[in-house]
């Protein structure tokens, strides 16, 4: 099959490589005039990422062991495995796969509409249309997906977080990310410090609205000076957004695919890569099969809906709890990419947490 995949980040990449690897025509365009550029994401990988059977080396910048949560009324220091990485890097890696595999990539390749049975693609340097005609088409194309737009199924009532990011230098635990949370801080979610060493590290937020009043203001607490600044929108995972519109489908950022309670979306954007591929390989219904990472991004959302509602008062209790109950240890076992392990063994040793459920109405 003759396969266009718009977006040629990671998730777009992998799918590629599977769908080339397989013996299927595939044509990656990306809007940019390089794969990995401009950067709008942290670059966190759980431990999850390692069922993957990835080599780092090519791609790795830091191994972490710790994260340190702080709330206004607490810190929680919890032992787990993180693989910080260079995006540019690691998107290429991805990339790099599929055309080693057979796969054609065009840059400064922008999708720009239907037409007809085909997809109008914007030569955007030498401001050139043509009309391609694959069998399908695939959006891997970020929050604001085009993809989805043109075809109908961008669902209207999506939202986006928007995240500021700054490089800074200064001294910093090498292998412990710190973590924000607060009213204050960051409302609806976290501030986060994340080493690349002990002089250089990626600090920055994310909330709904007026991100940049409250980066500022983490950044002047802190004493940071930014060296570089990378700023973009990240999906909040939609439970109804469609991923399937005859001949089109949606992976990733495009498709909503991203944890809700963290906004990282790299392990399960590449776990629906992978779900995707089969089902093009073997003929599989791909709203059917994705149910495995479907079931996990409706839980964070949950949890997300809670904690979006918690006062500094509030988080003062969860740590309490944590500590209190032995739930520390229930974080160190699983990762969050496995977030019902974690939340049912939370639940049994800590009935208090049931409390925080009036928060989801």
């Amino acid at each position: 099959m003759d396969i266009a995949i718009i977006g040629a980040g990671p998730i777009g990449g992998y799918a590629g490589y599977l769908l080339a690897k397989a013996g299927h025509s595939v044509t990656l365009y990306e809007n940019h005039p390089g794969v990995g550029c401009p950067i709008q994401c942290t670059g966190i990988l759980t431990a999850d990422y390692d069922t993957f059977g990835f080599p780092l080396d090519s791609y790795l910048v830091n191994v972490i062991e710790t994260v340190e949560v702080y709330t206004p009324t607490g810190k929680l220091t919890v032992k787990d495995k993180n693989y910080i990485v260079d995006r540019t890097s690691f998107d290429r890696f991805f990339v790099e796969k599929a055309v080693q595999e057979g796969a054609k990539l065009f840059v400064n390749n922008s999708f720009t509409g239907k037409n007809g049975q085909g997809i109008i693609i914007r030569d955007t340097v030498n401001k050139e249309d043509k009309v391609v005609t694959p069998e399908i088409i695939i959006g891997t194309d970020g929050p604001l997906s085009p993809t989805a737009k043109a075809f109908n199924f961008y669902h209207p009532q999506r939202e986006n977080f928007y995240g500021i990011q700054a490089t800074v230098e200064g001294n910093f635990e090498p292998h412990t990310i710190k973590t924000y949370f607060g009213n204050d801080v960051c409302p609806g979610l976290f501030a986060w410090i994340v080493p690349e060493s002990s002089t250089r590290a990626r600090a920055g937020l994310a909330t709904t609205k007026n991100s940049k009043h409250y980066f500022d203001q983490f950044m002047r607490e802190h004493h940071f000076v930014a060296k570089e600044i990378q700023a973009g929108a990240i999906p909040i995972y939609h439970p109804q957004q469609q991923l399937q519109s005859g001949n089109c489908y949606l992976a990733g950022d495009a498709a909503t695919y991203v944890k809700a309670t963290t906004l990282g979306g790299l392990v399960p954007g590449l776990q629906q890569a992978q779900i995707l591929a089969d089902c093009i390989v073997k003929g599989k219904v791909y709203e059917k099969e994705i149910w495995s990472v479907r079931r996990k991004m409706w839980l964070h959302l949950q949890l997300h809906k809670i904690f979006r509602k918690c006062n500094d008062k509030d988080w003062g209790r969860l740590i309490h709890y944590i500590e209190r109950s032995g739930v520390t240890k229930v974080l160190e076992e699983h990762t969050r990419d496995n977030p019902f392990p974690i939340v049912l063994k939370a639940l049994l040793k800590e009935p208090r947490f049931l409390l925080f459920l009036k928060y989801l109405w």
